[in-house]
C-alpha cells in the first residue's frame, strides 16, 4: 500500500479498512468530539484543547506513542489524522513527522469539510458529507 499524505474521506476509510493495525486519530477538541460527532473507530487525542488552546507538540506526540505502545514498529505504523477542516490535522501531521513517524496522513477535508459560499460547513465535502461512518454522543 503506497503512502499518501493528503487523503479524501473515502481514501482514508479504505486505508483504515485495509490496514487493521493503523491508528485513526481525531485531533479536534473534546467539545467538538462530543457535540459535533466523531468518526467511528477513531481515538481522540486533541491537538489543542481547553483551558489554554495552545498545541503541545511533545504531549501530542507522546499520547500517540502511548496509544501505539502495543505495536512492534511504533514509528512506522500508519496513522491517519482528522480535524474539522484539515488545518489542525495537517499541523499535527508535521509534528508527528518531526517526531520520527514515517507513515502519517490526514483527511484533507476534515470531518465537517470546507466552508461553502454561505460560510457553512458540511455542504461541500468532509467525512460526514461523504457518508463515512460516524457517531454522535
Amino acid at each position: 500500500m503506497s503512502y499518501k499524505r493528503n487523503l479524501l474521506p473515502k481514501q482514508a476509510f479504505e486505508r483504515l479498512a485495509n490496514n487493521p493495525n493503523s491508528l485513526f486519530v481525531d485531533v479536534r477538541c473534546e467539545a467538538e468530539h462530543k457535540f459535533v460527532g466523531f468518526p467511528n473507530n477513531s481515538v481522540l487525542i486533541p491537538w489543542a484543547d481547553e483551558p489554554n488552546w495552545q498545541p503541545n507538540a511533545q504531549g501530542f506526540s507522546d499520547a500517540v506513542k502511548k496509544q501505539l505502545s502495543e505495536c512492534d514498529d511504533t514509528l512506522d505504523t500508519e496513522i491517519i489524522l482528522m480535524c474539522r477542516s484539515g488545518y489542525r490535522s495537517n499541523e499535527a501531521l508535521k509534528c508527528l513527522e518531526a517526531s520520527g513517524f514515517t507513515h502519517v496522513s490526514h483527511v484533507a477535508s476534515g470531518f465537517e469539510g470546507d466552508l461553502d459560499e454561505h460560510d457553512q460547513r458540511g455542504n461541500l465535502n468532509g467525512w460526514r458529507h461523504d457518508g463515512m461512518p460516524w457517531t454522535q454522543s
